[in-house]
């Protein structure tokens, strides 16, 4: 069927707009050339220029964009009297020239103050591509190279599953090889009853004798054959989707030099605003990351040029008093080494203003200003939220929400930062991002009967720690490493969890974490291995558990915690957990009376539960199905019990069902499922559970609100059954 006008119509006005932006950039890209550039490059970069513009005016009148092409052909007569020398790149001449640019942004369509480049789909590169390097550029839409990228988690996991079938395959042809073994033994010892037996007897005994022997044999050989030929077929499935995840990794891959040139108007609308004069250097060739965190990373830039404008560069008038050209130079780098993309924003201004810094912490904590002085100790206090050095609040600055929202984002992203600078001559971010957001490389750690994960970057070394390594100093548990006292604190204590006991042996498993220069060693039962990581966000209900950073996939379909370190950095600097780790060389205490019994087959759902209950005081006891909480209930007695509703081996229904039977005083339950049907409800009220809450709908307060309800009161609440 033959497209409509309208629909040719729109297919050429997606196509004008995409290569006008391309247009538009190298024109911009040149535009800054000129700025502060070799005069001898003048003549080439204006003819750079005028063949963009030229090129765009015909797209624009072919696209019937009239406006686009009346603002491109007033440009393309300012360029010209550049390049004849009727027009000086200074003053009026150069503010004429960057308004005529942003003129013909306008005319072709809104967008955001920050730089946009969502649309971009290609690669532009430092200019035209020659012909004979790139014959034909194909544009994809971004939803679909996010639907490819979204597969390639399922890739990882059915390569794990598939690995896992293997060898589970090669226990199953062991465990036959046993059995025959076995059976053989069985014949040889059924040979004297031939002797003993009525032939008819013994004539059937040696049919089935003959019969599972050849069978067993049969299915061995086929077993044998798969799994000799598994490894192979694994290797070769491994290699393909390894090639396929690697395309589909590239393909995502977007260069950082176009995107930061982008940020020269976020700094010329800064500067004019503030009457001040900024010139932009971009070095980030080569650089690529990918697109999601590209996108991430534009509010950060954002800021962080802002910043330099606003607070960094001084006056006109200020830099000729200390001997500074009137431009301010602000550059913007980048360059990425294996998995990790490194960023640096620098500008030429008066560095950070110590004291006023210190002042203001002052005023806002009323006390005494802060001692420490050190770039490490500005970041933080720079980064606090509503933390501003400025009395006055306009549409740049003084509200002290920038830098704060920049430690947000690379805190989500796990990344880093850190502050350089010099009194007088210039202040400098330094950040450090993954070039990608949905893979890593992560070691599994184990505490009690949950697994975690800690993405690899983050961990220094694996250590064996006894209680002789142990010193206190301050009151806080250190073991020496390098020569230098680091923190000790048992993970187990930090996330609030109840172990069933250390152990055996005179010494522990620690894991040493570190970000920047912090560092500490965290005390683990096993550590399984390293895996490849699969992360995907856990959703709104686990804004209660900050120390997870997201979910990642494994071969049973489980969900594995992985955690944030520079969190558990925090944490641990607070004071949470200290203490405990001297304790938790040696056997872990039971649980006081009154506690809460969790039970979920998801060690994720588990954590969020203990967490927030153990946040709020209650001693919390776990269970991964309702088999192991019947074996916690007849240990000891619970003020209250919280369940999912499907689990494995014994659900939530019976387990409620063995709770309203028992002989004990009446135990409240609430029930914690993802099913939200009048079915659930009816189960639920069926069994006689006291709440009923959904997953979905999980909020932390209403849910501890419930809790302290049930376990003062044991009211009987189906009722007001929360979600």
């Amino acid at each position: 069927m033959a497209p409509t006008m309208e629909e040719l119509d729109l297919a050429i006005q997606v196509s004008f707009a995409a290569e006008a932006k391309d247009l538009l950039r190298q024109v911009e890209r040149a535009l800054h050339g000129l700025v502060g550039g070799d005069p001898a490059e003048r003549g080439p970069r204006c003819r750079d220029m005028l063949r963009g513009l030229h090129t765009l005016k015909g797209a624009a009148a072919a696209a019937g964009r009239d406006a686009v092409a009346r603002g491109a052909h007033a440009l393309e007569d300012q360029v010209r009297g550049v390049q004849e020398g009727r027009t000086l790149l200074e003053g009026a001449g150069l503010d004429a020239l960057f308004a005529g640019l942003e003129h013909v942004y306008e005319v072709l369509g809104p967008g955001p103050s920050a730089p946009a480049f969502e649309e971009q789909q290609g690669t532009p590169g430092e200019g035209p591509a020659p012909k004979e390097e790139v014959e034909e550029l194909l544009r994809v839409a971004p939803s679909r190279v996010e639907a490819l990228h979204a597969l390639t988690g399922e890739l990882v996991l059915g390569r794990l599953r598939r690995e896992s079938l293997a060898r589970r395959l090669l226990e199953t042809r062991d465990r036959l090889g046993e059995a025959m073994d076995r059976w053989r033994e069985l014949g040889a010892r059924l040979e004297p009853c031939k002797r003993t037996l009525p032939r008819a007897q013994w004539a059937g005994v040696k049919a089935a004798r003959d019969a599972c022997g050849p069978a067993m044999t049969s299915a061995w050989k086929m077993l044998s054959a798969v799994a000799r030929e598994a490894p192979a077929l694994l290797a070769h499935t491994a290699g393909v989707e390894g090639e396929l995840e690697e395309g589909i990794r590239e393909l995502r891959l977007m260069p950082l030099q176009p995107f930061l040139e982008e940020y020269a108007r976020v700094a010329r609308e800064a500067a004019r605003a503030c009457g001040k004069d900024v010139r932009l250097e971009v070095r980030a060739a080569g650089a690529e990351v990918d697109r999601g965190v590209l996108m991430r990373l534009r509010d950060v830039l954002l800021h962080l040029v802002r910043n330099a404008v606003v607070h960094g560069v001084e006056s006109p008038e200020r830099r000729r008093e200390r001997g500074k050209p009137e431009a301010g130079t602000l550059t913007l780098e980048a360059r990425c080494e294996g998995a990790r993309a490194f960023l640096r924003v620098a500008d030429d201004g008066a560095g950070v203003d110590v004291e006023r810094v210190l002042q203001r912490a002052r005023e806002l904590d009323g006390g005494a200003a802060p001692r420490d002085t050190s770039p490490e100790a500005l970041l933080a206090l720079l980064s606090r939220p509503g933390f501003s050095t400025r009395d006055e609040v306009d549409a740049l600055a003084g509200r002290g929400v920038g830098l704060d929202v920049v430690a947000n984002i690379l805190r989500g992203l796990e990344g880093q930062w850190r502050l350089e600078h010099v009194p007088g001559r210039g202040t400098a971010f330094l950040l450090e991002v993954p070039v990608s957001a949905s893979t890593h490389r992560g070691l599994v750690v184990r505490v009690g009967e949950d697994s975690f994960g800690l993405l690899l970057h983050h961990v220094e070394r694996v250590v064996r720690v006894g209680a002789r390594d142990v010193t206190v100093l301050e009151g806080h548990a250190t073991v020496p490493l390098d020569g230098q006292p680091v923190a000790l604190v048992a993970l187990a204590s930090l996330l609030g969890l109840q172990g069933e006991g250390a152990p055996e042996g005179p010494k522990r498993t620690g894991v040493v974490v570190r970000q920047g220069s912090r560092r500490l060693v965290v005390l683990v039962d096993d550590v399984p291995g390293e895996e490849r990581l699969v992360i995907k966000p856990l959703g709104p209900a686990f804004a209660g558990a900050p120390l997870v950073l997201g979910g990642a996939l494994q071969a049973d379909g489980s969900v594995l915690p992985v955690l944030q370190v520079p969190a558990l950095l925090d944490r641990a600097a607070e004071g949470v957990g200290r203490g405990s780790a001297s304790a938790s060389l040696g056997p872990r205490s039971a649980p006081a009376l009154g506690a809460v019994l969790v039970v979920d087959d998801s060690p994720t759902l588990r954590m969020l539960l203990r967490n927030v209950l153990r946040a709020a005081g209650f001693p919390v006891v776990v269970a991964s199905d309702g088999l192991a909480a019947v074996e916690a209930w007849n240990r000891q007695p619970f003020s209250l019990v919280v369940t999912d509703l499907d689990m494995p081996l014994l659900d939530g229904a019976e387990l409620c069902r063995f709770v309203r039977r028992s002989e004990r005083p009446r135990t409240p339950v609430i029930l914690v499922t993802s099913q939200t049907g009048a079915e659930a409800r009816r189960r639920a009220l069926d069994v006689g559970v006291d709440a009923y809450v959904v997953k979905g709908e999980f909020e932390q307060a209403t849910f501890l609100r419930l809790v302290r309800k049930l376990t003062n009161t044991g009211e009987h609440l189906v009722e007001a059954a929360v979600g």
